[in-house]
C-alpha cells in the first residue's frame, strides 16, 4: 500500500485463503499494488471517508503472465586446483567415442605421454594409477591408460602422493610421488570392457593380447595377458621397499660408473623404447571386493617373462690430470627374467573412529644372463695401450616379501589423531657367475704382455628391515595443531661372496681368500620431530624440526680389520606453505631434510675384479648422506580462456654425498673406484608446461621447458676437482582435432647439455639435439582411418658414429568391419626408413659416455582386434 505523494508504504503477505489486512492507514487516499510469481501485476488507487474506521476492498483478481527465459548451461570449470590435487573434467574433452583413457590423458595440460606410454606430470613420472581410490595393477600404468575406454570416466586427479602416513594424519614429510585417480561416472561403474587381439607380420613379428574386465558398484574383476616380440607390452618389476637391497642383474651393469658418481646428467632420444629385441610374455589378474559400509579387499597378482637380445656401443671418454683414455666398447647380451609380483590389501573400519590397513607384498625375479665385452683403449686419442674381452654367464634369483600395516584412530576431540604403522621386509638373493677374459697390454715401445683371468663368483645376499612409525596430533587452537614423530628404521645386510680363479697347474679353481669375504652392515636411523601446523580454508603452513640420530655398524666376520661404528645426529627443520588462491590457482613452498644410507656394495671393503678395466671397492667408513631440499611449485588455470600453466623449481644440497674416488691404476687405463664422502655438491632444477587452447578448442599450443644445473664435487686419483653440468630443454606443440575427420599434430624440441669439467678445461663438451615431428589422424568414409608419425632428430656433439641425424616413419591403416563395428582389421608398417637408433650422453664423475643400442628395424604387421564395453545401460 502506497500513500500518493509520500514516501510512506505498508507491506503485508495474504494467508493460504487469501486474506490480507492494512493498519494503520494514515491517508483516506492510497494505491495498493500487488504481484505473485508467475502472474502480471495489478495496480488500483483507492479512496474513503475520513470518518470511516475500516474499509473492505474486495476480492483482486490476478492474471498469468511469464517470460521464456534464454537457455543457460551451466558446467562445473574444466580444472581445478586443490593443494595437493589437480583435478580434470573428462566431458571437457572432445574425444572420439572408442578412445582410450590413454587418449583423453594426451589432451589434458601439464600431462605427457612418450611412445613407450610413460606418462609425466607437471614434469614427474607418474608411478600408479588408481580407480576410484583404489589401486589398479599395481605400477603398471600402462594396464589402466589403454585398457580402459575413455567415456566411462568423470574426472582425472593428479595428486602428489606423499604416503599412507600422510594421507591419514596430514603430517606431509616425504618427497611426494604422482598418482592418477581415475573417477568413474556414477552411471558407469557397472559393467564390462575388454579386448583380444592377434597380429603376425614381416620377420615372424608377432602380437598377441586379451584382457577382461568387470566392474560393479562394490567389486571389481580383471584378467590379462600379452605376448609379442615387437618390444611392445610390459612385465611388472618391484620397485623394493625402502631399505631392501636390490641386486643388479646380468646386462644391466654396462658401464663403469658405479653409483654416486658426481655431476650426473642423461640426455638422449630413445623416448622410453626398450634397448634390444625382446620377447615378452605376461599375464595378471587385479581384484577389489567391498563389503560392510567402507571395508575393501583388493590387489594383484602378474607374471612376466622377458627374452632380450641386444647389443650397446660405447664411445667411453676418461679425463686424469696426466691424460686421457678413449675406451671402445661393445656390448653383447642375452637375458632371460621371470618375475612374480603380488600385493594384497585390506582395509577395514571397525567403527568410524578406527582405521586399520594391512598391505602384503610377495615378489621373485628368476634371471640368467651371458654377456661378451670387447673393450680397446686409446690414450690421448693417438696410442693403444690396451685391449681384450671379458665374457659373463650369471644366474640369479631373488625373492622378497614384505607387509605394511597401519592403524589410525580418531578421538572424539575434534583434529585429535594417533597414527602407528608398522613395516617388515626381507628379502635373499643368490649369484653365480663364470666370468673369463683376457687383457693385453702395451708399452711406449710396441711390446706388451697378456694377462688372462677366469673367476667363478658365487654371492649371496640377504637383507632384513622393518620401519616403526608414530604420530600423534592434538588441537592447540582453532585451525591450529601439534604433531609430535617418531620414526625408526633399521637395515641388517649380510654378504656372502665367495671367488675362485682358476689356477692352471691344478686345472681347477681355488679360492681366493683377498677377493672373499663374509660381511654384514647395520644400519638405525630414527627421526624425532615436532610440528606445528595452520590450516585455514585458503592457506595453510607447517613449521618443525627434526632430530635424525644415526648408528651404523659394519664388520666382517673373516677378517679383524673390517669393523667400524658410527654414530651421527643430524638437525633437520622443515616447513611448508600452500596458499590456493581460488580453485584455478595455487602456490606451495616447501623445505625438508633427510638421511639416505650407503648402500651394501658400498660398504664392502674388498676388491671387486670381476672387470679388470672397472674394478670396484667398498669403503666401511662411509657416512650417511643429509640431503636438504627445497621446492617451490605454482600452478594456475584460466577459467574463462582455458590458458593453464604448471611450473616447479627445486633445490638441493648435499653433505657427505658418496661419489665415487676414480684411481688410474695403471698405463692400460685400468681404473678403480672407491666411494668416499665429500661436501660442495648442489643441484638446481626446474620445470614449466604452458598450454593455450583456441578455436572453440580444436586447436592447442603447448609450451613445455626443463632446466637442470648440478654442481659437483669429483674425486679423482684422490684429487678434488669441480665438475658442472646443466642441460636444458625447450619443446612446442600444436594440436588440431576435428573428431569428425581430422587429427593433427606438430611439434619440435630442442634440448642441449654441457659440461665443464675444471679437471681438464680443454675437454668441455656440448650435446644438443633438435627433433622436429608431425602426426595425423585421417577418418575417412567406409569406418577406415589412416594414421602417420614422422620424427626428424637432428644430433650434435656425440662422438664419430653416434653423431648422426636419424628420420622415423610409421603409417598405419585400419578398417572398422561388421555393423556393430567392433572389429578392428589394421595393418601398420614400422620405421619404413629404416633409420631407428636409440642414443644418449651419459656425464658421471670424471667421464663421459656416448652410447648407441639395436632397436627394431623395419617391419610390417597385420592385427585384428575385437573390442567390447559395455557399461551402465551404455550401447556396445
Amino acid at each position: 500500500l502506497f500513500i500518493p505523494g509520500s514516501k510512506d508504504s505498508l507491506h503485508t503477505i495474504s494467508d493460504k485463503k487469501g486474506l490480507y489486512s492494512f493498519f494503520p492507514v494514515t491517508s483516506s487516499r492510497f494505491i495498493i499494488s500487488t504481484s505473485s510469481s508467475g502472474f502480471g501485476e495489478y495496480v488500483q488507487e483507492f479512496s474513503f471517508a475520513e470518518t470511516e474506521k475500516a474499509m473492505l476492498i474486495g476480492e483482486i483478481i490476478l492474471h498469468p503472465d511469464y517470460k521464456v527465459l534464454k537457455e543457460v548451461k551451466i558446467s562445473l570449470p574444466f580444472m581445478t586446483i586443490r593443494e595437493d590435487t589437480i583435478e580434470y573434467k573428462a566431458d571437457s574433452v572432445q574425444l572420439r567415442i572408442d578412445a582410450s583413457v590413454e587418449d583423453l590423458l594426451k589432451k589434458l595440460p601439464g600431462i605427457q605421454i612418450n611412445k613407450n606410454g610413460e606418462i609425466t606430470a607437471q614434469g614427474k613420472p607418474v608411478y600408479k594409477i588408481k580407480i576410484n581410490g583404489k589401486d589398479f595393477f599395481g605400477t603398471d600404468v600402462k594396464m589402466a591408460t589403454r585398457e580402459l575406454p575413455a567415456n566411462v570416466i568423470d574426472k582425472i586427479q593428479v595428486i602428489d602422493d606423499y604416503g599412507e602416513e600422510a594421507a591419514l594424519t596430514g603430517i606431509k614429510t616425504n618427497e611426494p610421488a604422482k598418482v592418477i585417480n581415475l573417477k568413474l561416472k556414477k552411471d558407469k561403474s557397472k559393467g564390462i570392457f575388454g579386448n583380444a587381439e592377434v597380429g603376425y607380420g614381416s620377420s615372424e613379428s608377432y602380437r598377441a593380447k586379451a584382457s577382461m574386465n568387470f566392474f560393479s558398484d562394490r567389486s571389481q574383476l580383471s584378467f590379462y595377458g600379452n605376448s609379442n616380440n615387437i618390444n611392445n607390452g610390459f612385465v611388472l618389476t618391484n620397485t623394493g621397499k625402502d631399505g631392501m637391497n636390490l641386486m643388479m642383474l646380468p646386462g644391466q651393469n654396462i658401464s663403469s660408473g658405479g653409483t654416486g658418481n658426481g655431476n650426473t646428467g642423461i640426455t638422449g632420444n630413445n623416448n622410453g623404447i626398450p634397448d634390444g629385441i625382446t620377447t615378452t610374455f605376461s599375464a595378471g589378474t587385479d581384484f577389489r571386493f567391498d563389503f560392510g559400509k567402507k571395508n575393501s579387499m583388493y590387489g594383484s597378482y602378474s607374471y612376466g617373462n622377458r627374452n632380450t637380445e641386444g647389443f650397446r656401443e660405447l664411445y667411453h671418454q676418461n679425463f686424469y690430470p696426466t691424460g686421457n683414455f678413449i675406451n671402445n666398447q661393445r656390448y653383447d647380451y642375452k637375458n632371460r627374467g621371470n618375475n612374480h609380483n603380488m600385493y594384497l590389501n585390506l582395509e577395514l573400519y571397525p567403527d568410524s573412529m578406527n582405521y586399520l590397513k594391512i598391505s602384503p607384498e610377495f615378489f621373485i625375479n628368476d634371471n640368467t644372463g651371458s654377456s661378451s665385452n670387447q673393450f680397446s683403449y686409446l690414450r690421448d686419442s693417438i696410442y693403444k695401450t690396451s685391449e681384450g674381452y671379458l665374457n659373463d654367464t650369471s644366474k640369479t634369483k631373488r625373492p622378497a616379501i614384505g607387509v605394511n600395516i597401519y592403524y589410525n584412530h580418531s578421538f572424539r576431540k575434534k583434529g585429535r589423531n594417533l597414527n602407528l604403522s608398522l613395516s617388515l621386509g626381507t628379502n635373499h638373493s643368490t649369484m653365480e657367475s663364470n666370468r673369463p677374459g683376457f687383457t693385453r697390454v702395451y708399452n711406449t715401445q710396441g711390446s706388451y704382455r697378456d694377462t688372462t683371468q677366469d673367476q667363478h663368483i658365487n654371492e649371496e645376499n640377504k637383507g632384513n628391515n622393518y620401519n616403526l612409525y608414530f604420530a600423534f596430533t592434538e588441537p592447540i587452537a582453532k585451525n591450529k595443531y601439534a604433531d609430535i614423530t617418531w620414526s625408526h628404521d633399521f637395515l641388517r645386510s649380510a654378504t656372502d661372496r665367495n671367488v675362485f680363479l682358476f689356477s692352471p697347474g691344478t686345472n681347477n679353481f681355488i679360492l681366493d681368500s683377498v677377493l672373499s669375504n663374509q660381511y654384514t652392515n647395520r644400519f638405525a636411523n630414527d627421526r624425532i620431530g615436532i610440528n606445528l601446523r595452520t590450516v585455514k580454508k585458503k592457506y595453510n603452513y607447517t613449521l618443525g624440526i627434526s632430530l635424525l640420530p644415526v648408528n651404523t655398524k659394519t664388520y666382517s666376520a673373516e677378517k679383524d680389520t673390517i669393523n667400524t661404528k658410527q654414530r651421527l645426529i643430524n638437525i633437520a627443520p622443515s616447513a611448508r606453505f600452500s596458499y590456493t588462491f581460488s580453485k584455478a590457482k595455487n602456490i606451495t613452498i616447501s623445505y625438508q631434510g633427510m638421511n639416505r644410507q650407503p648402500r651394501y656394495l658400498q660398504l664392502q671393503p674388498v676388491r671387486d675384479i670381476s672387470n679388470p678395466q672397472f674394478q670396484r671397492e667398498g669403503n666401511p667408513g662411509l657416512k650417511p648422506e643429509f640431503r636438504h631440499t627445497a621446492g617451490l611449485s605454482y600452478n594456475s588455470f584460466n577459467l574463462k580462456g582455458g590458458s593453464s600453466i604448471f611450473s616447479s623449481v627445486n633445490i638441493n644440497t648435499i653433505q657427505n654425498k658418496i661419489v665415487n674416488n676414480t684411481i688410474l691404476l695403471d698405463s692400460g687405463g685400468a681404473q678403480l673406484n672407491r666411494p668416499e664422502n665429500i661436501n660442495g655438491a648442489y643441484n638446481i632444477a626446474g620445470f614449466y608446461s604452458y598450454s593455450q587452447p583456441f578455436g572453440k578448442n580444436k586447436c592447442n599450443l603447448r609450451l613445455n621447458g626443463s632446466f637442470n644445473y648440478s654442481h659437483d664435487a669429483i674425486l679423482v686419483n684422490s684429487a678434488r676437482t669441480t665438475g658442472n653440468n646443466w642441460m636444458l630443454v625447450q619443446g612446442i606443440q600444436f594440436t588440431y582435432a576435428n573428431n569428425k575427420w581430422l587429427e593433427f599434430g606438430m611439434e619440435a624440441n630442442y634440448s642441449v647439455s654441457a659440461t665443464r669439467n675444471l679437471l681438464n678445461q680443454s675437454n668441455n663438451f656440448t650435446y644438443s639435439t633438435w627433433t622436429f615431428g608431425n602426426n595425423a589422424t585421417l577418418y575417412l568414409p567406409a569406418n577406415i582411418i589412416i594414421k602417420y608419425d614422422f620424427e626428424k632428430l637432428f644430433n650434435n656433439g656425440l662422438a664419430g658414429s653416434f653423431d648422426k641425424d636419424i628420420n622415423l616413419l610409421n603409417l598405419s591403416a585400419e578398417k572398422k568391419l561388421l555393423k556393430k563395428k567392433s572389429f578392428y582389421l589394421t595393418f601398420s608398417a614400422f620405421n619404413i626408413l629404416d633409420q631407428s637408433s636409440s642414443v644418449s650422453r651419459e656425464v658421471s664423475g670424471n667421464s663421459i659416455t656416448d652410447a648407441r643400442y639395436l632397436q627394431l628395424s623395419r617391419y610390417y604387421l597385420f592385427t585384428l582386434q575385437y573390442r567390447w564395453n559395455k557399461f551402465g545401460g551404455s550401447k556396445k
